[in-house]
């Protein structure tokens, strides 16, 4: 097992505390990350989840408990946050609304540059990054982010955040907005930098069918609390529990499920296509014969 990366002890974090508005987000959270794993955190809407990944690069305090990036616990007043902040990348829901700079060039190397590295580190890290995304930095470099299509600003965002060498990348609805085609390149590259250069990735989705693609584990959050955290095959073969609190399972596994409702003997723990027709024949093939509710 891998060392741990991020830890969340006990975390707990109250908005506008002592107000009338007060908001109880996260309720005694604990989580560990582990190097190289890339883990996906679903909930229903207003659970806690961008609160929770806020806590990781110390963008936000806990209100009570603790917290671990690299082993260095995140408090005020220790220095650390600079060091932290470019261990942990966070790329936020429509982050190429954060693109402003002339050029993709610039935005890319805004990061670096306010590290204070020399000018030929910088270059190198831009062309890496937009490289590492799928853009071409000789043809892409120079142009203007805003003429870019969707799915281009967001892999240029993302490689604003890869240009500060992080340990871990956390992407908040890295999908939202595009089209089926800027979804697929997307999730495509974030695939590729987890599997290439051995990143933990923390991916926060709506979209089941996402997470059980991407995803080795899933974190579910409920009212401000870990409700469910299991290997994603174990996560999603508890279709009941996570239908109790609104959330839905990956199309793949919702099929199965009819399927085995209407007589088929399917195991429901598979999470591709190709796992849920290998599936299928491997019963047909069997010889076992469907119940009498048929189809």
């Amino acid at each position: 097992m891998s060392d741990p990366v991020v830890v969340c002890e006990a975390l707990t974090h109250v908005y506008l505390r002592g107000t009338p508005f007060e908001s109880v987000a996260l309720q005694g959270v604990d989580l560990v990350l582990r190097r190289g794993e890339c883990v996906g955190i679903v909930g229903p809407t207003g659970s806690g989840k961008s609160t929770l990944v806020q806590h990781f690069n110390g963008l936000l305090r806990p209100t009570e408990g603790r917290v671990w990036v690299d082993g260095v616990e995140l408090r005020a007043g220790r220095g650390i946050l600079r060091e932290v902040r470019r261990k942990v990348g966070l790329v936020f829901q429509y982050p190429e609304h954060q693109l402003f700079e002339a050029t993709v060039f610039d935005d890319v190397a805004f990061g670096p540059r306010n590290l204070g590295l020399e000018p030929e580190e910088i270059q190198e890290r831009v062309r890496e990054s937009l490289q590492w995304v799928g853009l071409d930095p000789d043809r892409f470099g120079p142009r203007s982010p805003f003429s870019l299509s969707g799915g281009e600003m967001r892999r240029v965002a993302i490689a604003g955040v890869l240009a500060m060498r992080p340990q871990v990348l956390v992407l908040d609805e890295p999908t939202a907005g595009l089209d089926p085609e800027g979804r697929r390149e997307i999730l495509g590259r974030i695939r590729d930098l987890h599997q290439r250069m051995g990143l933990t990735v923390v991916l926060i989705s709506h979209s089941m069918d996402e997470v059980a693609r991407m995803c080795q584990r899933v974190v579910v959050l409920h009212q401000g609390r870990v409700f469910l955290d299991a290997p994603v095959r174990e996560a999603f073969g508890q279709a009941e529990r996570l239908r109790s609190i609104g959330l839905d399972v990956p199309h793949v596994t919702d099929v199965l499920l009819r399927l085995r409702a209407a007589g088929l003997p399917v195991r429901c723990d598979r999470i591709t296509v190709q796992e849920a027709c290998e599936e299928i024949v491997r019963v047909l093939q069997g010889g076992r014969k469907w119940s009498s509710s048929g189809v």
